[in-house]
């Protein structure tokens, strides 16, 4: 192929070229896995020559390849392989059948491990006890954790196997839940969740292999080129940068190294930063508090529904040193920060650091404040939120948060007013819909499940919302010069939506889906 020709061309397309782009845009060349010409067909056109691969867009959509700043990916491919998934059960009676039809299938003593319950989704409302749990598997242990990952509840096998009696001390930052006569539950929050996690067999790295690359390919569906996996151990570590060294990687991907492991204690940073052509390790993850959908986000009122003002899971002096030691190491501090006071703690951790080489970046930033919003913008903090929680878990915050909190939840128009870069996320497999379809319409709508509206003056616009999941993904990942927009020299990583995104309500975003899903120029799902 002659060099002044493209190896492959898109036209006959709408092109969503970022937020100060090329309107009007239909045609893009590519040549050695990177944008070399945007704009007009004929122009474009202008560099087929007779090895170039033509791909008629025939009207669709083509934007820059979509981010996922914030996503759990084993985990996600743990549902997708051997964990046993509830997060579509609507009642005690439902779990308990997909429970003992799992037992069933399983080797004689194996542990039975599930996730996803949102007892929101219950007609009762209430959450799963240990006394449930017996009442539909007796015969081996059983851990269901529930969809937001900050609590787990347990059969009585479990606990005995974890040693949890009555006497049983909760660790700093967890709590064991006691019925009236002062024995447990089964209910493990926060840091106590790894009182029981520590006893279950874990997976081999052929396992998180397995998941590993069944997650990634699933986010290629999604239009997703790139992602980020928000908080793994050193076994992990070791299984990327193997995946990493054989071209196992089907998408780009920045890992995020635990510091604190739950039942664990203090890991050491990992022995080098890393940074490849699909790989990067070079941010560090911290948990400040819990879940706002579970009623672990630390706050500073009560909640709605009982009389507790969630976890948090550091005292401030433990925090800041961990945190230095990082942020001294050169390396990107991420913290999971959703209630108001454990965002106020970690504010106060990233001004004492001091300014450095990276960004910090605040995960959820779920009901700041408007002295928040002005502090973070100062620091240059990137905050990561999830509106796509606003549908998947609303129901869960109008039952739980006081209405003043309520109408600040989420509030993504308050962060951009404030000058703050926004990455959206999906959080999966917190959610079920991880699309980032579902977050942009949830962004603009926001509505939950039910149709009930909250905080309808935080939503943001279509533009607004596709530069947060595109261009605000790569800033928070490290990779703001080399991906999020569509721009000669910019690395060709492309997602085509069926139909025009422009001209789409967003009521009907989701009908949308992903046709066609590029990374360096080569295709990588055809759907």
């Amino acid at each position: 192929m002659r060099a002044d020709t493209a190896e492959t061309i898109f036209h006959n397309g709408v092109l969503w070229t970022g937020r100060g782009g090329r309107p009007g845009a239909t045609a893009l060349a590519v040549s050695g896995g990177r944008i070399v010409a945007v704009g007009a067909g004929h122009d474009v056109l202008a560099l087929r020559g007779p090895g170039t691969r033509m791909v008629d867009l025939a009207g669709q959509t083509l934007i820059p390849g979509l981010v996922d700043a914030h996503a759990h990916i084993w985990k996600i491919g743990h549902l997708l392989t051997t964990l046993l998934d509830v997060r579509g059960v609507d009642s005690l009676a439902g779990l308990a059948a997909r429970l003992r039809d799992q037992a069933g299938r399983l080797p004689p003593g194996a542990w039975l491990q599930g996730r996803g319950y949102n007892e929101a989704r219950f007609p009762d409302g209430r959450p799963p006890t240990r006394v449930d749990l017996d009442a539909v598997v007796t015969d081996r242990p059983l851990v269901l954790m529930r969809t937001c990952a900050h609590i787990v509840v347990c059969n009585s096998v479990a606990l005995e196997r974890a040693g949890i009696t009555r006497n049983t001390a909760p660790p700093p930052g967890g709590e064991i839940d006691r019925g009236h006569d002062g024995e447990p539950t089964g209910v493990l929050r926060e840091t106590a969740m790894g009182l029981v996690l520590r006893h279950v067999p874990p997976p081999t790295a052929n396992d998180y292999e397995a998941m590993i690359t069944a997650a990634l390919r699933h986010q290629l569906s999604l239009g997703i080129t790139s992602t980020n996996d928000a908080g793994v151990g050193p076994e992990l570590i070791d299984t990327y940068l193997r995946m990493d060294q054989d071209g196992r990687l089907p998408i780009r991907i920045n890992v995020m190294a635990l510091r604190l492991v739950d039942g664990v204690g203090p890991v050491p940073l990992p022995a080098h930063r890393h940074l490849s052509d699909r790989l990067r390790i070079d941010t560090v993850k911290f948990f400040a508090d819990g879940g706002l959908s579970g009623a672990t986000a630390a706050l500073s009122v009560p909640y709605r529904h009982a009389d507790t003002r969630g976890v948090l899971r550091f005292e401030y002096d433990e925090l800041l040193a961990l945190a230095r030691d990082a942020h001294e190491s050169g390396w990107r501090v991420a913290t999971h920060a959703i209630g108001d006071t454990a965002i106020d703690q970690v504010l106060r951790v990233y001004d004492a650091l001091g300014p450095g080489p990276v960004r910090h970046r605040i995960e959820h930033f779920g009901l700041p404040s408007a002295d928040h919003l002005a502090r973070a913008a100062r620091l240059g903090v990137i905050a990561v939120p999830q509106t796509v929680f606003v549908h998947a878990l609303g129901r869960n915050f109008r039952q739980y948060l006081p209405d003043a909190l309520l109408a600040r939840a989420y509030p993504v128009r308050s962060m951009l007013d404030s000058g703050i870069t926004v990455a959206l996320s999906s959080d999966a497999p917190v959610v079920e819909d991880d699309s980032p379809l579902r977050g942009i319409q949830a962004a603009m709508l926001r509505r939950d499940e039910d149709g009930h509206e909250i905080a309808t003056g935080e939503a943001i616009s279509l533009d607004e919302a596709l530069d947060a999941y595109t261009r605000g993904g790569a800033i928070a990942s490290g990779d703001d010069g080399e991906r999020g927009c569509l721009r000669e020299g910019m690395l060709a990583d492309l997602a085509v939506l069926s139909g025009n995104l422009r001209e789409t309500p967003p009521e009907a975003i989701t009908s949308l889906r992903v046709t066609q899903t590029w990374v360096g120029g080569h295709q990588a799902y055809s759907g």
